[in-house]
C-alpha cells in the first residue's frame, strides 16, 4: 500500500481490524484522551502498530498521517484468522491471554506514572515562591522531568483539591496548606529512600493523645511566650480518657511523642506542643492511608 504525504492511514476509534508495518517512509500517531492527554507517536521503516485491533477486534488508539511518502504492509484481520485455522487451538488462547496482559499492563503504567510523578508534584507546590501558579506553568514544569500529561497532573491536583490542600481555579492554582504539603512530601520521600514507615506516621495511641491535647487546648490552653501552647496534666489525662475510651494516660503512653518532642513536659504539671504542628500531622495521619486509593482509581 503506497500512502502520500498528508494523506491519514487511520483515525484513532476506526475498525480497521488490521496490523501495519512500515516498509518505508515516516508517519506520525498522535492520541488522544481523557486519562493521558495528548500522545504522539513517530513510526519509521520496520515499525509495526494496530495489534490490538488485529487480534481483539479493538479500535485504533492512534491517528496515524504519513509525514512523507510511505509504503504500508497491511495485514488483514481475515489473513490472521486463514492463519489460526492451521495452527493449534491453544494458539488463539495464548493470543487473548497476551492482550490481556497488555492490557493489564497499560493500565499499570498509567497508575505508576500517577504514582511516581506524585511526590515531585508535592515538592514543586512545596517550593513554590508565591502562594498562586499558573496552570499550564505548573504543568510545564512537571513535564520537564515526568512523563505524565498535563491532563494526568490536573488529576493529581484534584486529589490535592479534595484534601483541601490547593485550590484549583480556571487557569491558576493556590496552594492552601504548604506546611502540610511539605510533611506530606518528606513523609511520602522517607518511604522512598528507607524503604520504611516515616516518623511522621502516628501510632492509633499517639493520635489518640495528640487528639485529646489539641481539644484540651482549645477549652483551656495557654498560649507560652515561646509560640507553644501548654496544657494542664489534670485537663490532658480527662480529655485522654473520654478519646481514648476510658484507657488511662501513662508515662509508657507518653514516651514516643516526648521522644519526637511533638509534646514537651513542663513544670508545673503541664505539657506544651506546637498547635498547627499537630493539626497538620494529625491532619497527615488521616489523610494518608486515602492517598493510594484515590492515586490508583480515583476515587
Amino acid at each position: 500500500m503506497i500512502l502520500r504525504e498528508g494523506e491519514n492511514l487511520c483515525l484513532q476509534g476506526d475498525l480497521t481490524h488490521s496490523f501495519y508495518i512500515v516498509k518505508s517512509g515516516a508517519l506520525t500517531a498522535t492520541s488522544k484522551d481523557e486519562q493521558n492527554g495528548t500522545q504522539i507517536l513517530n513510526f519509521g521503516p520496520g515499525s509495526t502498530f494496530g495489534e490490538l485491533s488485529l487480534i481483539a477486534g479493538e479500535p485504533m488508539e492512534y491517528t496515524v498521517c504519513a509525514e512523507e511518502d510511505c509504503e504500508i504492509e497491511v495485514v488483514p484481520q481475515s489473513a490472521l484468522h486463514d492463519t489460526m485455522k492451521e495452527q493449534p487451538i491453544w494458539l488463539k488462547s495464548i493470543l487473548a491471554f497476551l492482550t490481556q496482559r497488555n492490557h493489564i499492563a497499560q493500565e499499570n503504567k498509567r497508575k505508576s506514572d500517577l504514582i511516581t510523578t506524585f511526590p515531585s508534584l508535592l515538592f514543586v507546590l512545596s517550593r513554590m515562591p508565591a502562594k498562586d501558579i499558573s496552570l499550564v506553568a505548573l504543568q510545564d514544569e512537571i513535564a520537564q522531568f515526568s512523563k505524565l500529561s498535563a491532563l494526568g497532573t490536573y488529576k493529581l491536583l484534584i486529589i490535592l483539591q479534595d484534601f483541601k490542600l490547593v485550590r484549583l481555579q480556571s487557569e491558576s492554582v493556590s496552594v492552601e496548606n504548604k506546611p502540610l504539603i511539605k510533611i506530606l512530601y518528606e513523609t511520602l520521600r522517607h518511604r522512598a529512600i528507607y524503604k520504611s514507615t516515616s516518623p511522621n506516621i502516628l501510632s492509633l495511641t499517639d493520635q489518640a493523645i495528640l487528639t485529646a491535647f489539641v481539644k484540651a487546648a482549645c477549652d483551656k490552653g495557654e498560649l507560652q511566650s515561646d509560640g507553644l501552647v501548654a496544657v494542664n496534666t489534670s485537663d490532658l489525662i480527662e480529655q485522654t480518657k473520654r478519646t481514648m475510651h476510658g484507657m488511662s494516660l501513662t508515662p509508657r503512653n507518653l514516651e514516643t511523642l516526648l521522644q519526637k518532642q511533638l509534646l514537651k513536659e513542663l513544670p508545673k504539671e503541664k505539657y506544651c506542643a506546637n498547635f498547627d504542628k499537630l493539626l497538620n500531622l494529625l491532619e497527615l495521619n488521616r489523610i494518608y492511608p486515602l492517598l493510594d486509593k484515590k492515586l490508583i482509581t480515583g476515587q
